[in-house]
């Protein structure tokens, strides 16, 4: 994470539900913290056939975070990995709309995950 310390309020945990491996990002994900989410998934993506991202613990997202889930996202296309996001309330769907992105992603709902 080049070095930098994480924001206190930022982390990231994996849980395996079934056949998914879920990767749970808390507080806000932006240029300091975009970093430490996207190793996460890297590690779940080299180990899993299928990655949640569960995005309902997220305060914020900003234009790094969303780069974060579109290389995620192509990471996993390319290795034939089904990837899939929970959305949270932040507003994060209508953020991919606007950023024109939201076609892109399979979503999955929060009761699948319990």
């Amino acid at each position: 994470m080049n070095g930098m310390p994480l924001p206190e309020a930022f982390s990231v945990r994996t849980e395996q539900h079934g056949d998914a491996t879920v990767v749970v990002p808390r507080g806000e994900l932006d240029l300091a913290t975009a970093p430490a989410l996207e190793l996460a998934l890297d590690d779940a993506l080299d180990e899993a056939l299928r990655v949640v991202l569960d995005l309902r613990e997220l305060d914020f997202i900003d234009s790094s975070g969303l780069r974060t889930l579109l290389t995620a996202r192509r990471r996993a296309e390319l290795s034939g990995a089904a990837f899939s996001l929970v959305a949270g309330d932040i507003g994060l769907e209508r953020t991919l709309d606007v950023a024109g992105v939201r076609q892109f992603f399979a979503w999955t709902s929060a009761s699948e995950l319990a």
